[in-house]
């Protein structure tokens, strides 16, 4: 397990219609992601090519607080619940720093 910086691009693709459902739901993770204490960096954007499109950019502390945050219940919370509003699966990439 990596001590460096761990930075994440995660791609969320709504269902036709499902856009703004999906992004009150995205936007509920923001709060309580931003106070866990390995985040150092978590924003939402919605593409403006693509309302469909959202994008999670986040930098955590380490691998152990991403894998903190995995586990945290809000966290949990999210994919559930935007799991049904999803065309396809996230997409994650993360890159070490």
């Amino acid at each position: 397990m990596t001590d460096k910086n761990i930075l994440i691009v995660a791609k969320f693709t709504a269902r036709p219609g499902k856009a703004d459902e999906l992004k009150k739901v995205l936007n509920n993770g923001v709060k309580p992601a931003r106070a866990e204490e390995g985040c150092l960096h978590y924003d939402l954007y919605r593409s403006v090519e693509d309302g469909n499109v959202f994008l999670f950019h986040e930098t955590w502390k380490n691998e152990a607080a991403v894998t903190l945050h995995g586990e945290q219940p809000h966290f949990q919370t999210l994919m559930a619940d935007a799991g049904p509003l999803l065309a396809m699966p996230p997409e994650v990439i993360k890159i070490e720093r």
